[in-house]
């Protein structure tokens, strides 16, 4: 049993690396290469998922009428897709993948756009299981455009990632699910700079979209079941990105936080967040590659084990001494 447990875990582990190394080829629009047949889910039929236009959901933490959010819907609309939103009603960062246990508030702004007062993982949750038709779930989770990056450390607490964790890890069966992020090039986020930059980026997830379409096409699937995608788009225009690099998730704090007494408010203390510059990571960090001007797509499937023998050899004989 064990063997054919590793060897599993190993086939799913080469089709997650050969799936993600093909979709950053696809973006380069080099040759494609076929992967592993993988089964289609039950009810779709080859032709179902090769035709037509994707039912897409749409979240984020910042907030369901925010300028990022809003221009992945424009893009993703002007590409033929079918775009729901089903955010937060208020900005809800830092939230990572929590979930309400209290009744949710839902708010129908206009056709296709669901204000959600709760988590970003919980409208997306709440959104497939009360408000999309059962006979037809999302394709495909997108959460983002996030203002700001969501790098590093930052991937565990961050809402906007915490909703495709949500969408691999809570609904079941898993939905494939991207996460996008940005930094602002400028302070004012309404300028025109930053209204250019969220479109260049918008028009780049839409692309991916239809990358993943293709792959769709031969394989049966978006990605690998249980798959998601963080990507970090930097704060540059187009002609200084250096590239698109398949990463992981870097290790080195790239800001700290902190708490400090208002002295305009008894009892409330007011979160201070300052940047800093990082002096080692591993190399191949997504948020070294991100400073260097690269957009940076990490792989996830929401598995927090770490598998390394030395943590392995550390910890299991302090377990061992225990008793139940």
């Amino acid at each position: 049993m064990r063997k054919t447990r590793t060897g599993t875990n190993l086939k799913q582990a080469v089709r997650i690396s050969l799936a993600a190394h093909l979709l950053v080829i696809g973006l380069f629009s080099l040759p494609a290469i076929s992967a592993d047949t993988i089964s289609l889910p039950p009810g779709k039929t080859m032709a179902a998922t090769c035709d037509g236009p994707l039912n897409i959901l749409l979240s984020n933490d910042d907030g369901f009428n925010q300028p990022g959010i809003l221009a992945l819907k424009q893009a993703l609309g002007h590409a033929q897709h079918r775009v729901v939103i089903a955010a937060p009603a208020k900005n809800a960062s830092g939230s990572s993948a929590s979930i309400s246990f209290a009744p949710v508030k839902v708010e129908r702004v206009e056709a296709d756009v669901y204000a959600v007062s709760a988590s970003p993982a919980t409208a997306v949750v709440l959104a497939v299981s009360a408000l999309h038709p059962t006979a037809s779930p999302p394709d495909l989770i997108i959460s983002g455009i996030n203002k700001g990056a969501n790098l590093g450390p930052a991937t565990g607490i961050s809402g906007t990632v915490g909703a495709t964790t949500a969408a691999i890890e809570i609904i079941d069966p898993p939905i494939p699910a991207i996460a996008i992020s940005t930094d602002p090039l400028g302070p004012d986020y309404s300028a025109q700079e930053n209204t250019e930059h969220l479109q260049r980026i918008s028009s780049f997830i839409a692309k991916l979209v239809e990358q993943l379409k293709q792959q769709q096409c031969k394989n049966g699937l978006l990605l690998p079941q249980g798959l998601a995608l963080n990507i970090n788009y930097p704060a540059l225009p187009r002609n200084k990105i250096k590239g698109i690099a398949m990463k992981e998730q870097g290790q080195a704090p790239y800001f700290t936080i902190s708490y400090q007494p208002s002295t305009e408010h008894k009892n409330i203390f007011l979160p201070l967040v300052k940047t800093q510059a990082i002096r080692h990571d591993n190399t191949q960090s997504d948020t070294l590659a991100y400073h260097q001007g690269y957009i940076t797509i990490v792989p996830i499937n929401g598995n927090y084990t770490s598998k390394s023998p030395a943590i392995k050899a550390l910890i299991e004989p302090i377990i061992l001494k225990l008793i139940p």
